[in-house]
This record gives structure tokens, C-alpha cells and sequence, in this order.
């Protein structure tokens, strides 16, 4: 039987989809991560701030195995990942968005998506064969290449260069290539840098809509959108974790006025 749900007030799962014990990460005599502590619950969405360099996007390098960590533990869904690859936490379930776009420029949107399919079940043909092998025999790939483009509105788009796309709907692509791993857990760095206002709207529309029940973990400037979005917050300042708690509380938290909003909150 499995094991019953356990959820807060709120209805949100209390179980941790994510932890983190003292994760730390040096370069030399610079500590960028410094002994962070972190329980993600499933279903959760979570969002990092603090100002630049406070070392956002290298704990996220160190969540998905962009970076190894110097001391301390990574685990998910209950497993230590603390050593396992980037392409071994994608296959278990972590995905991720990038501050730089990364998607295959020269090849068709629909190519994109396929692969990032393929890339979860190289274990099924090998992983050459999964690259190279003729796509009509990968009938469950190609559903559900079709199916994620539809998702992120992009069927129309599916044969056309990625490299000929607009920024935003890049970065609609970029949300498919992530979904298309059927993560539990994505990792998104700025994903509405660089957008306008309606574009802005449409992706935080879209992530809600394909992504509403997979556990999110935001990195974001706009502060305005990190409170209403998020469940809870986590606040890093040179390197270690300052504060954490409901957009309500970090907005009343003076220490995080002063250092880092400028009482954007106020």
C-alpha cells in the first residue's frame, strides 16, 4: 500500500520531493554556496532570490550536476544524487531551464523536442540507436514529441529552424525540450529574461497551465512575480540562505528589505 499523503493547511504535500544537507560549493578560496540547507515538498513552488552573486545559479548548477559539490548532499525522491551526471538526474526526473538559451539552433523545433524525448529512454535502444535509429520505429517518442509541441503551442512551428523563432517563442521551445524529459521537478533560471511584458505573461500562463503539477523551483528577478507566484521563498546572500518563508513573511522581513529589495515590497 503506499503511503498516505500528508499535506499542510495550504494542501500542499509535505513530503520533500528535494533535499539538500550543508550543500557547499568552493572555487579556491571563494565560497559561492556555503552550507545550504533546503527541503523542497512536492507539488511546491519555490523561488530563490537575492542579488547577484549571491550564488543562485550555481546552487541550481549544483541541484542538476552542472558542478560538483564540494561538501554536502543532494537528494531526490528519497536517492542521493550528490554524484550522479546532469543526464542521470535528467532520466530521474530533474529538469532544467537555462539563464542562456539552450536549444539546438540549426535543427527544426519538432528535432528539438525529439530529442529531448530520446534522451530519457537511451536506455530502450542503446544510446546511438536512440539518436540514429529510423524515428518511425520510436512511435512512443514521436506521441509524445507531438504531444509537447501541442502543449507549448509550437505544432505549427514543429519543421521551421529553431534559429529562425522569435526570443519568446525560443523560449516556449526550451519549456518543451524540459517537458519532454516528464521531469517532477524543473529548475527555472530567469526563464522571462529578456521579455516583454506580454511575453512575460504568456510563459508564466504556459508554465502554469503544462507544469501545474510538477514541484518548480525558481530562479527570478522580478519581484512583483516571485510573490505571486511562489509558495515559498528562499533568500541567499553570499552564498547561505538569510531567510525562507511565505512571499507574506519575506515581504516583512526587514533584514531582506534592507540588503536586497530596497523595500521594493513596501
Amino acid at each position: 500500500m503506499a503511503a498516505e499523503t500528508t499535506r499542510d493547511e495550504y494542501g500542499t504535500d509535505t513530503r520533500p520531493i528535494l533535499e539538500t544537507d550543508r550543500l557547499t560549493k568552493r572555487f579556491g578560496a571563494f565560497t559561492a554556496v556555503d552550507g545550504v540547507n533546503l527541503s523542497i515538498r512536492r507539488g511546491e513552488f519555490r523561488s530563490v532570490i537575492g542579488p547577484n552573486g549571491a550564488g543562485k545559479t550555481t546552487l541550481f548548477n549544483l541541484l542538476s550536476g552542472g558542478l560538483a559539490a564540494t561538501e554536502g548532499t543532494v537528494r531526490f525522491d528519497g536517492e542521493d544524487v550528490t554524484d550522479l551526471p546532469p543526464q542521470e538526474r535528467v532520466r530521474r526526473g530533474i529538469g532544467r531551464s537555462f539563464q542562456i538559451l539552450n536549444i539546438f539552433g540549426e535543427l527544426t523545433v519538432r528535432e528539438n523536442v525529439r530529442l529531448a524525448a530520446q534522451s530519457v529512454h537511451r536506455d530502450d535502444y542503446g544510446f546511438l540507436a536512440s539518436l540514429f535509429k529510423p524515428t518511425d520505429r520510436h512511435d512512443g517518442i514521436n506521441a509524445r514529441t507531438d504531444e509537447v509541441l501541442d502543449d507549448v503551442g509550437l505544432t505549427g512551428l514543429a519543421t521551421a529552424e529553431a534559429n529562425a523563432l522569435s526570443y519568446g517563442d525560443k523560449r516556449r521551445l526550451e519549456l518543451g525540450m524540459v517537458l519532454a524529459t516528464d521531469p517532477e521537478l524543473v529548475l527555472f533560471d530567469e526563464p522571462t529574461a529578456g521579455m516583454s511584458i506580454e511575453e512575460t505573461e504568456r510563459t508564466i500562463d504556459l508554465i502554469d497551465d503544462v507544469l501545474a503539477d510538477r514541484t518548480l523551483l525558481l530562479i527570478e528577478h522580478d519581484i512583483e512575480l516571485v510573490m505571486e507566484l511562489s509558495d515559498r521563498i528562499t533568500v541567499l546572500h553570499q552564498g547561505e540562505v538569510i531567510a525562507e518563508g511565505r512571499p507574506e513573511a519575506i515581504a516583512d522581513d526587514r533584514a531582506v528589505q534592507d540588503a536586497y529589495l530596497g523595500g521594493m515590497l513596501e
